[in-house]
């Protein structure tokens, strides 16, 4: 992997399904009708005859003798290759290939003194994951040295525009060395009208259109100045980014777009990645090289891989600490893939957003329902949430019930009455929680996760990727109990093969715990076509502060129902811990301290299907929670705002238990929970595996979930 991550790498190649044996004692390679012939084998093969039929594309095997002795030799007795045979086989098969396609016209001849073109690591669906981060060997390092192992590459070559923030990228790749091997040009509009001149008028400057035709301008001036004199072997980009950074006595949201245009493949249709970031660093010097950082890391990440997972996985190596323990210098919230590098199912929204949550990436994503996809997609918070009254209900959803949709109505009936004609109507959101299954480990940045990434690939005994239970019990005893280990592996390994994939483990495919966990939950959401948070938010101040960004309109945070406990919820000390020093009375000051946040109560209804008041917590809350329901800050829903069927007690049935109820009934094998679920949301539950652990009481433990989630 030292060979394919290094800046000198030799060629091309997509060798995908087998090995390569080639002794580096063979010595100078033969040729015949001009390429390589090479021979593919099983690393642990045995003789020649029994190794896998050469592809009719690289031509017929040389015949015996002709590679000389000592590479007869090595192939015949099945020896264990070193580092050196493998990278002669890889760098003969490299020539065998472009000596064929240069036959077949495709490819070009390369100039004498010419850099040789560097790997990449393409996406397969038969591709395991883990060995495709392994090969980004500058994973963990410094930005320069990213930026110098892609100027290495002349066979990518590219653009750069900033607006805002400096011209930090630009300036890493230049500093770096060999820089006229990627830069073209470093160009900075910032006057509008010379944008304007540059890019075509623009109503708004940081915007995503914006940073679109930043990156459709740059690319064509690129593409049709240098084709020529560049060749069709190399590799256009352009990146551009306009950002809204700190500025001279102005307190504005500190916030951007940036994208890269580029070719995953020389000949290769364009494909564009854009992303909106929030700076949080106090000075606009510190966000302008929080900035750089981020943009290297994206060009050296599309350099090498085109798997969307993991180039959103490491945006922020190298920033993930800094300013709080919270969050770190810079939080993307929207990412979008396009292009043949990306076609249409390689990424799922939902799933990224996850991963974006887990490795605190975002506090929270914003995903909406496509009018016309039908399907979940990223929105911008600044742009959905901008200037618009909102309702949000927090739950985990585990499972969704027929509660929380009337919860969702009462609340926006009783907010509709205090609306005036000018009023937008409100935006419902579900604050779909996940921390208790991707709790952010604080202590693992992407320097940690590598390295616990490594030492498992190269632990593993038999070489494929996959762990056994004994080896995951070696590997991971001081974090797992036997017990803990036994489940796990079971959840990993649901047909019982015996053996689970590295890349599940790790959460890396769709096939592992979290992804399906969190999937599950998800997905029984999707029929209610709510506009949905993710996040770890754990406090309802925190998330009244993270919805008051981009808002300055009524928030309504939406509680009750079921068996709901406000003291539980609101008025529990235990709860504030972790509030500084103000415990309970500072939370809830943050949560009411702007005047425009308020909690809606929804009454109880008994098992007999009687309405009662929502319960008021005892003790020295009580006074507390009867000032904040005089002064409004805490509104209890009025019956009259009830639907018709939850007021009545022959048809409330469906509304007398919450989430928690309706999971022990599943949990205890009763047939009645159906009946609290939409029909929609109870057939898809029973189809999951979600609802398979829970009905047969193999549900992970805290620390398992914890464990996952650092990985």
């Amino acid at each position: 992997s030292s060979h394919f991550g290094s800046s000198r790498s030799i060629f091309q190649t997509r060798v995908i399904g087998f090995a390569l044996r080639f002794p580096a004692s063979m010595g100078a390679p033969a040729f015949a009708n001009g390429g390589l012939q090479v021979r593919p084998m099983f690393l642990k093969a045995g003789p020649a005859a029994s190794s896998p039929a050469l592809p009719s594309s690289l031509g017929t095997p040389p015949p015996p003798g002709s590679r000389g002795a000592a590479a007869e030799a090595a192939t015949a007795s099945g020896s264990p290759l070193g580092v050196g045979s493998f990278l002669a086989a890889a760098s003969a098969t490299t020539v065998c290939l472009r000596a064929r396609r240069r036959r077949n016209g495709k490819v070009g001849k390369m100039a004498r003194g010419q850099a040789p073109c560097r790997t990449r690591c393409l996406a397969a669906p038969d591709t395991q994951r883990f060995r495709e981060i392994l090969k980004l060997t500058h994973l963990g390092g410094g930005a320069g040295d990213k930026a110098l192992s892609v100027n290495l590459d002349d066979k990518f070559y590219g653009s750069f525009a900033e607006i805002g923030a400096g011209q930090e990228v630009s300036r890493t790749f230049l500093k770096a060395g060999a820089a006229a091997g990627t830069v073209a040009r470093s160009i900075s509009a910032y006057d509008m009208r010379m944008s304007d001149v540059s890019y075509g008028q623009a109503k708004r400057y940081v915007t995503s259109e914006r940073v679109q035709q930043m990156l459709t301008t740059e690319f064509d001036e690129v593409e049709k100045c240098l084709r020529e004199v560049r060749g069709p072997e190399c590799r256009f980009f352009a990146f551009a980014c306009t950002l809204a950074a700190r500025a001279y006595k102005s307190n504005r949201e500190c916030e951007g777009w940036i994208g890269v245009t580029y070719q995953a493949e020389a000949g290769q249709p364009r494909s564009t990645i854009t992303l909106h970031v929030r700076m949080r660093d106090p000075t606009a010097q510190q966000q302008g090289e929080a900035i750089g950082v981020l943009g290297t890391n994206l060009i050296y990440l599309v350099h090498n891989t085109s798997d969307p997972y993991i180039i959103t996985s490491y945006l922020l190596d190298g920033l993930e600490q800094n300013v709080d323990s919270n969050s770190g210098r810079l939080e993307i919230d929207s990412i979008d893939f396009s292009g043949p590098a990306f076609p249409e199912g390689s990424w799922d929204p939902r799933l990224m957003a996850m991963r974006m949550v887990q490795l605190r990436i975002a506090n929270g994503v914003l995903l909406e329902p496509d009018a016309v996809s039908q399907k979940y997609r990223m929105a911008v918070p600044n742009n959905l949430l901008y200037k618009r009254p909102l309702i949000v209900e927090r739950s985990r959803f585990t499972p969704v019930t027929c509660m929380h949709e009337e919860l969702m109505g009462a609340c926006s009936r009783t907010l509709e009455q205090e609306a005036d004609e000018s009023t937008q109507r409100p935006l419902e959101i579900l604050n779909m929680q996940i921390d208790d299954i991707i709790q952010p480990n604080e202590s693992e940045g992407s320097d940690q996760r590598l390295t616990t990434l490594k030492r498992v690939a190269t632990s593993e005994l038999k070489l494929d990727g996959m762990l056994d239970l004994a080896e995951m019990k070696r590997m991971f005893k001081d974090k797992l109990t036997d017990e803990e280990s036994d489940a796990l592996f079971k959840g990993l390994d649901p047909q019982s093969i015996g053996s689970v994939s590295i890349d599940a483990l790790f959460s890396l495919t769709q096939d592992g715990v979290l992804a399906e966990e969190f999937l599950d939950r998800f997905t029984m959401l999707e029929p209610l076509k709510y506009t949905v948070l993710l996040s770890s938010i754990s406090q309802t101040h925190d998330l009244a502060s993270y919805l008051q960004r981009y808002t300055n309109q009524k928030i309504v945070v939406a509680v009750g129902g079921g068996g709901f406990s406000i003291k539980r919820a609101l008025f529990n000390p235990e709860s504030y811990k972790n509030v500084s020093v103000g415990g309970m009375l500072e939370g809830l000051g943050r949560l009411f301290s702007q005047g425009g946040t308020r909690v809606f109560t929804y009454p109880n209804i008994t098992p007999e299907g009687q309405i009662l008041p929502a319960s008021i917590p005892d003790g020295d809350g009580q006074p507390l929670y009867e000032f904040l329901v005089r002064t409004g800050a805490i509104v209890p829903i009025s019956s009259s705002y009830l639907s018709p069927e939850a007021r009545n007690w022959k048809t409330n049935l469906q509304f007398r238990l919450g989430s928690l109820e309706v999971r022990d009934l599943i949990a205890q094998g009763s047939a009645e929970w159906e009946m609290y679920m939409p029909p929609t949301v109870a057939t898809i539950a029973k189809s999951q595996g979600w609802f398979g652990r829970l009905r047969n009481g193999e549900t992970f433990t805290a620390n398992v979930w914890h464990f996952l989630a650092g990985l």
